[in-house]
């Protein structure tokens, strides 16, 4: 096994029980009257920083995201855990499908960049990216656009990557059975788990253009060290997506009969793989 066996997992076996590390919720301004919060939790210096990010529309209490959060920690690795905002000051709670979205893809990468900077500005000079689903892609996309004037972000691990839509085209408002017409400008469509995500178009097209072409066009020109760790039974994607993905450059890491990661099973499988890339 890479590392040591992740005292958090010990723990809930109830053969140790060893409090986590207390952690503090901090905030950034990000833009208008919009403040994100994160939960900050401090390791070791000699180790890299984690900014573990959550998938789509969740918050850093999702299950897995707090599990990994709470392992890191344990190994005693500094982690950062945001809540991107979405448009939402202070938010705490995920959001359902049918809200109404106003936020899209090119502000929560801005918002990413932001808590790079939050921990550029006190001292964390290595930081790996670690996301869960689309949180994943998000890093991702962060890591190409702020490649050539922050080279902070010296890998990205991919948990459970899966392309957030099929059709790289965005849906035209007015037609087809896949979405409806609310307004001029808003539409209410399939993305990601979501049946009816109403959104103006605009906002949804940044999240659907991060369809397969987008995501192994961006691995291809981010570079090195993106690790991706995929469970042999996952749904979301199509067949062939982890061979896709290792030719545009990925490394690959199958846990065999693991989904999604969200159900709690194979938990212990997936964070010795995340320990054994960290640890390198």
């Amino acid at each position: 096994m890479a590392g040591s066996l992740p005292r958090v997992l010990v723990a809930m076996a109830g053969l140790l029980l060893v409090p986590a590390t207390p952690a503090a919720v901090v905030e950034i301004h990000a833009g208008g009257k919009i403040f994100a919060t994160a939960e900050f939790r401090q390791g070791k210096p000699d180790k890299p920083t984690v900014l573990m990010l959550h998938g789509f529309l969740q918050t850093r209490e999702f299950g897995i995201v707090k599990s990994i959060a709470d392992a890191l920690t344990d190994e005693n690795y500094t982690v950062l855990s945001p809540n991107l905002s979405l448009g939402i000051s202070h938010r705490k709670h995920s959001l359902d499908c049918e809200a109404l979205h106003l936020h899209d893809m090119d502000g929560d990468v801005r918002e990413i960049q932001q808590w790079v900077q939050w921990l550029r500005g006190r001292g964390h000079t290595k930081i790996i990216g670690v996301g869960h689903s689309f949180g994943a892609t998000q890093l991702l996309a962060w890591k190409e656009q702020y490649r050539e004037r922050d080279f902070t972000l010296v890998g990205v691990s991919m948990i459970g990557s899966a392309p957030i839509a099929f059709e790289p085209k965005p849906p035209r408002a007015a037609k087809g059975a896949a979405s409806k017409a609310l307004d001029a400008g808003l539409i209410r469509a399939p993305l990601s788990f979501c049946e009816a995500y109403a959104s103006p178009a605009r906002s949804y097209a940044s999240y659907q253009h991060w369809g397969e072409n987008r995501i192994l066009s961006a691995i291809k020109r981010s570079g090195p060290h993106t690790e991706v760790i995929l469970g042999g039974k996952d749904k979301f994607p199509q067949a062939g997506w982890g061979k896709r993905l290792a030719g545009a450059g990925a490394k690959i890491h199958h846990i065999r009969n693991a989904t999604h990661f969200m159900d709690g099973t194979h938990e212990f499988d997936m964070l010795e793989t995340l320990l054994g890339i960290l640890n390198r």
